[in-house]
């Protein structure tokens, strides 16, 4: 079960601002911390509904499991939703989570010095879980330094800041445990893993490497699991910004069907002597996989001439496409090869 780290009702370079010394072999971050602590923040909402938790609607098509404080029904202009956002520049933009402040009706964010601003929504991101807030900017504000995922290692130190369990502040340590990780939120999962801990309440929170610079929003964690966090990569945020200023349009690809990994045993329930690729479980009718003649049981074996190891990759060639343009794949149909053109469709609203 994944969960999305929000909480309804309550290069590793050392630099002048990087780690210190390490004590007993152990880095030294209390400087660090000090630094970068100040721009993260506190979001919370109020809903004008008597709805229960329950009952509100998710982002995305897995089982999320929301984590309230009480039980029962809300009260009206009741604060039911707190997570967490980091300043992004110094005129009041804060980047969070989308699903923190879903069906709000008013967006409060609480600074490092306890005082509170309103806030309301500057932009959302077309494709990930990422939403910027904007409030009038306080005097002093301290914003992050937002670098770039390209060059995140697995080993890596981090450092995850956020509002666990509405208790304020916490700061976490870990290691980046995996890169390019897919949930099946959407066709642009990449998540950073990590084993810096990531509870409740820490949605939109920054994930800090060791130079202090943002490279992940903490987003989501596995319910049933310890230490197995991730994060939206820093490369999305840019993408927000742009967003914001009306530069940052992606319109994703879309066949229209649905697809299955081909592991060694699915690979010989099809009579097939290797595995891998994504074979196709269902068309549906009248759409751009539909009209090329792509049928039940086909194993896509590649596509824009990149090789299909899984659904995973399946799907992030096709986003990555432009609607209208024409996609060459290459399938094995009672393990004979065939290439078929596909004209890529929009993604139905």
């Amino acid at each position: 079960m994944v969960v999305l780290a929000s909480f309804p009702g309550t290069s590793m370079a050392n630099t002048s601002m990087g780690i210190g010394a390490s004590r007993n072999g152990c880095p030294d971050l209390i400087d660090l911390i000090k630094k970068l602590a100040p721009s993260v923040v506190s979001v919370s909402i109020e809903r004008n509904s008597t709805d229960t938790l329950a009952s509100k609607p998710v982002r995305n098509n897995l089982h999320v499991q929301r984590f309230p404080d009480r039980v029962g029904s809300l009260d009206f202009r009741e604060t039911d939703s707190i997570g967490s956002g980091f300043f992004c520049d110094t005129n009041g933009h804060i980047v969070t989570n989308a699903h923190v402040i879903e069906g709000a009706d008013r967006i409060f964010v609480t600074l490092s010095t306890g005082k509170t601003l309103n806030a309301h929504v500057a932009a959302v991101h077309p494709s990930v879980d990422l939403a910027l807030l904007k409030v009038d900017p306080p005097p002093n504000v301290e914003k992050v330094s937002i670098g770039t995922a390209d060059d995140v290692q697995v080993g890596e130190w981090v450092l995850a800041v956020g509002n666990p369990f509405g208790l304020g502040r916490t700061v976490t340590i870990g290691i980046v445990s995996g890169k390019g990780r897919f949930l099946g939120f959407g066709p642009d999962d990449n998540f950073i893993q990590t084993d810096a801990s990531i509870n409740p309440g820490n949605s939109g929170g920054p994930l800090f490497n060791m130079a202090g610079e943002v490279i992940g929003v903490n987003t989501a964690i596995i319910s049933s699991a310890k230490g197995i966090g991730f994060s939206i990569p820093s490369n999305f945020v840019h993408e927000l910004l742009h967003a914001k200023k009306g530069g940052y349009n992606k319109d994703h690809g879309w066949l229209g069907v649905y697809v299955d990994d081909v592991d060694g045993v699915k690979a010989r329930s099809l009579g097939l002597t290797v595995g891998g690729g994504a074979v196709v479980d269902e068309v549906m009718v009248s759409t751009p996989a539909y009209q090329a003649g792509l049928r039940k049981g086909d194993l896509i074996i590649k596509a824009d001439e990149k090789t299909v190891e899984s659904g995973k990759d399946l799907s992030q060639i096709v986003s990555a496409f432009r609607p209208g343009k024409t996609l060459r794949v290459t399938i094995l149909r009672e393990n004979k090869p065939y290439c078929l053109n596909v004209v890529v469709g929009r993604i139905p609203e």
